[in-house]
């Protein structure tokens, strides 16, 4: 396993340090000065999504083809895919906590950030959790190109599909919902929930990738090279 894990980390550092120290100083910069807090959550993202772009490169080196001479497993091979995405994503969240820290005040409380990370990780892991078993099906290209496709259909369908709507069906909507973000407002103040929403977050996220390895390892087992 270690050498698996080796092997993806040195195909990641050979492709992508540029891109990442890139990222890096502008992320950086502009969360600092643009005080935007948001791009040091995505900053999860991008290092979390380096581990599924291995795929692609053992496509293109047919690597698969190798991996099954040797004395490994499937689950095993596929399980270097989870683990790296799952230590690069650990590894994203004290680099973001830098970044945010480095903001002047007024900056995000500990807890606002902490949930941001949170949902930044559930948002990666849960990406993560369909591309793999997608791209061991039906190729890594095509697979980031439907799980994109769909999220963006998911995140902004049914905000085309409101402006479509009578006003009145609109106003009850957005009374209901101004109504429970004030309600969510109040309740937020309490650490004790903030708690449990990102326990709750972190939970969903573990269990969504050990669904997705099963189900990538079943996958991989049946394919021919």
């Amino acid at each position: 396993m270690k050498g698996l894990l080796y092997k993806d980390w040195a195909l990641i550092a050979g492709g992508y340090k540029a891109n990442f120290l890139f990222l890096l100083v502008f992320y950086g910069l502009l969360t600092v000065i643009g005080r935007m807090t948001f791009l040091a959550y995505a900053m999860v993202f991008v290092m979390g999504m380096y581990a599924s772009s291995t795929i692609s490169m053992d496509e293109n080196s047919h690597w698969d083809a190798y991996a099954h001479t040797l004395p490994v497993t499937p689950g095993q091979l596929v399980a270097a895919k989870y683990w790296l995405t799952l230590l690069l994503t650990a590894a994203s969240i004290p680099l973001s906590f830098l970044l945010i820290a480095l903001i002047p005040d007024p900056k995000p409380s500990p807890l606002e950030a902490a949930l941001g990370l949170a949902a930044a990780c559930t948002v990666t892991l849960f990406y993560f959790s369909f591309v793999i078993p997608l791209s061991y099906k039906f190729g890594a290209a095509k697979a980031r190109s439907w799980v994109s496709i769909s999220i963006l259909i998911v995140a902004f369908g049914p905000v085309l599909l409101f402006t479509q709507l009578p006003e009145g069906v609109t106003v009850p909507i957005k009374s209901a919902a101004a109504s429970l973000d004030a309600t969510v407002t109040a309740t937020w103040s309490e650490t004790s929930f903030t708690v449990a929403v990102v326990g709750a977050l972190l939970l969903f996220s573990l269990a969504c990738i050990v669904i997705s390895w099963a189900i990538s390892v079943r996958l991989y087992t049946r394919k021919t090279y």
